[in-house]
């Protein structure tokens, strides 16, 4: 059942009263009943003809009310037989012939008479457009100034007759304006202004912001002021003298003063209702602003307290080990190799760490340049399988893959498409209990290759869905916080795939209903262009050594620790904290290779490579930056400073033995 708006009641109310006002008049003229024409002696009178364009009006008003919109078009029709209406009654009285129907009267009417009045023609021409428009919203504000044209003229007729007036309601030739038709013409025009309430001009006065309710607090004094007004003044000029009646002046001047101060409040509140509408906007919009800033505070406070509790976390175990190495398990082989291996795997931890947070500071500024060739997804998801088979393993999983027996071209950075995948393999597997089941499938669909990533874990809450890509955003963690992370992995994952060109979509059913992250990526089509391997490099074999390593660094535990391990590997090692003692002692005898730190006081690491070289030409040995800067235009600086490797700490010991390895290998080669 469909219920009836309440801001309906006005319109239709109204439309009812005109339509039940018509059909009283044309029962009287059926009935030859003056009561219920309502017409006095020497009175005007409301005609059949006048009475059938009431009933056109109330039911054009009545159907725009209907929620079906056809049937709502469809009152627009009414509307225009209305118009129709006044334009024909108007040509029959100044061409002077009318046919038979219209000449239906009481006592010697005639046909002439039995037509409307000139001014009801006019006004129904006026009513009749209004209906019209008032169903199209770019038309609304037109047809509802029509209306209020009609209502100030009913009104003005109204005046006349409560001022006994003639010459006002007989204002146009013709028997005049009957006060029924005046209602009617008020009730109709009402309906008209109230059938749209919330467009046009109309919401200066219905809407629920300050200035409507000023407008609606004034209407009813600013309309009936003028009229008391008139009155008062009418009835005084009639008691000072009865011999002069000066009535239509008066009324019409009231009538004027109150079309002008309608317009002008109306106007007035006009504005003010767009400067609160505008106002109000802006209010959403601010608070709108201060709620997302709320949020990403509350975000920035939990990922600080992250961030605080998962480098504490290795942390620790350094601190512990570092103090057995110091005590208890100095003279034990065996125990400090286990400890070396917890400080190797924590500082891995905190470096992965400072990674994901280094990305995403460039995603977000736009820093990352993909390395752009054709890459086999099936070979990134077998290397990125790799990289989480620790997790995997340590948790039971159960891991199914299913990929396709072709390949799976994209193009794309092959080391970003496996940290993409990586990241969504970790997020499986840390989120997923142990013994879990984990689906790794690719599949190729039309011109789009598609990575999907199911898990049977924890799920995802529906309300956390739409931000799951979002920064720091995290499902509810336990205070174990077993999990880990830093809720930057999906982040990297989205803004990643987005530079390939991509999409990321994640789904689960909720909480305990396992999740699915599906990754799509423009496909490539077949060709015999190399495919990029994306196996790693097999380790430079480390036999030979470089018999003299220089390494500088400002930051004395750090340069000591470095050269302990380099001397355990073999090689002969001298430390400088300072760059111009470093640049002399290169230049009195230069090493195979020198390790130096970019940020050294006085003179930076660039500049010390820069006079290493220019000192020692083609004798200047391997020069190796190693530094905390690790963005792509420090890097570029160092390259074209004179760098020949450019390392961040903390570096691969792996890759930096294979670096001083190649040193001595080429120094070797030249000597022979």
């Amino acid at each position: 059942m469909t219920t009836f708006p309440t801001r309906h009641a006005v319109p239709a109310g109204a439309a009812i009263l005109c339509m039940l006002l018509a059909t009283a008049t044309l029962a009287g003229w059926g009935l030859h009943s003056p009561s219920l024409i309502g017409a006095a002696i020497g009175a005007p009178q409301m005609y059949p003809l006048t009475a059938a364009g009431f009933l056109c009006a109330g039911a054009s008003v009545l159907l725009q009310l209907h929620p079906v919109r056809p049937i709502a078009r469809a009152g627009r029709l009414p509307g225009l037989l209305l118009l129709a209406l006044g334009l024909g009654g108007a040509a029959m009285r100044f061409s002077g012939w009318a046919p038979a129907p219209l000449s239906l009267g009481l006592g010697t009417a005639s046909n002439a008479w039995s037509l409307p009045a000139p001014l009801t023609d006019a006004l129904f021409v006026v009513l009749g457009a209004s209906l019209a428009m008032v169903g199209v919203r770019r038309m609304v504000a037109v047809a509802q100034a029509l209306a209020t044209s009609v209502l100030l003229f009913s009104l003005l007729t109204l005046a006349s007759f409560a001022a006994e007036d003639t010459v006002l309601y007989q204002l146009l030739p013709g028997r005049g304006t009957s006060l029924r038709t005046a209602l009617a013409f008020m009730l109709a025009s009402g309906a008209v202004l109230a059938l749209r309430p919330d467009q046009g001009m109309v919401v200066a006065l219905t809407s629920s912001t300050p200035s409507s309710l000023t407008l609606r607090r004034l209407m009813v004094p600013l309309v009936l002021a003028p009229i008391v007004l008139g009155m008062v003044a009418t009835a005084a000029v009639r008691a000072a003298n009865p011999g002069i009646d000066l009535t239509t002046m008066i009324w019409l001047f009231v009538w004027g003063m109150l079309v002008i101060l309608i317009a002008v409040v109306w106007r007035f509140a006009y504005q003010l209702y767009r400067q609160d509408l505008i106002r109000g906007m802006a209010e959403r919009e601010r608070n709108e602003a201060l709620q997302a800033l709320r949020l990403a505070d509350e975000r920035k406070n939990e990922f600080l307290a992250m961030l605080a509790h998962e480098l504490r976390n290795p942390l620790a175990p350094i601190s512990t080990a570092a103090g057995l190495l110091k005590s208890v398990y100095a003279s034990d082989p065996g125990a400090v190799r286990r400890t070396s291996e917890i400080i190797a795997r924590q500082v891995d931890h905190m470096v992965h760490l400072v990674d994901d947070l280094l990305d995403v500071s460039r995603v977000t500024r736009g820093m990352i340049e993909l390395k752009r060739e054709r890459v086999d997804l099936r070979q990134v998801v077998t290397a990125a399988l790799e990289q989480v088979q620790p997790l995997l393993e340590m948790k039971r999983h159960r891991l199914r893959t299913e990929l396709p027996d072709s390949r799976a071209l994209v193009e794309g950075d092959t080391k970003r498409l496996i940290q993409v995948m990586a990241n969504l393999f970790n997020n499986a597997a840390k989120y997923t209990p142990e013994e879990g089941e984990l689906l790794v499938s690719v599949r190729i669909v039309g011109g789009v290759a598609v990575l999907a990533v199911r898990d049977d874990g924890i799920g995802i809450a529906r309300e956390l869905l739409p931000d799951i890509f979002g920064l720091f955003t995290q499902a509810r963690r336990t205070p174990d916080r077993a999990e880990g992370g830093l809720g930057l992995g999906l982040a990297l994952v989205h803004n990643l795939v987005e530079l390939h060109g991509g999409q990321v979509r994640a789904d689960s059913a909720g909480p305990g209903h396992g999740s699915t992250f599906t990754v799509t990526l423009p496909r490539l089509d077949e060709s015999t262009a190399p495919i990029i391997e994306t196996a790693a490099p097999a380790t430079q074999a480390s036999g030979a050594r470089a018999s003299k390593v220089l390494v500088v660094d400002d930051n004395i535990d750090a340069a000591a620790s470095l050269a302990l391990l380099l001397e355990a590997q073999g090689y002969r090692v001298e430390v400088e904290h300072a760059p111009a003692p470093a640049l002399r002692r290169v230049l009195d005898d230069a090493p195979h290779a020198c390790i130096l730190d970019i940020g050294l006081p006085d003179m930076d690491g660039r500049e010390l490579a820069s006079r290493i070289r220019a000192g020692l030409q083609e004798r200047t040995p391997l020069l190796v930056a190693l530094t905390g800067y690790g963005s792509d235009a420090d890097r570029q600086a160092a390259l074209d400073a004179g760098f020949d490797h450019y390392l961040v700490k903390p570096a691969s010991m792996q890759q930096l033995e294979a670096l001083l390895a190649r040193a001595c290998e080429l120094r070797q080669s030249s000597l022979g």
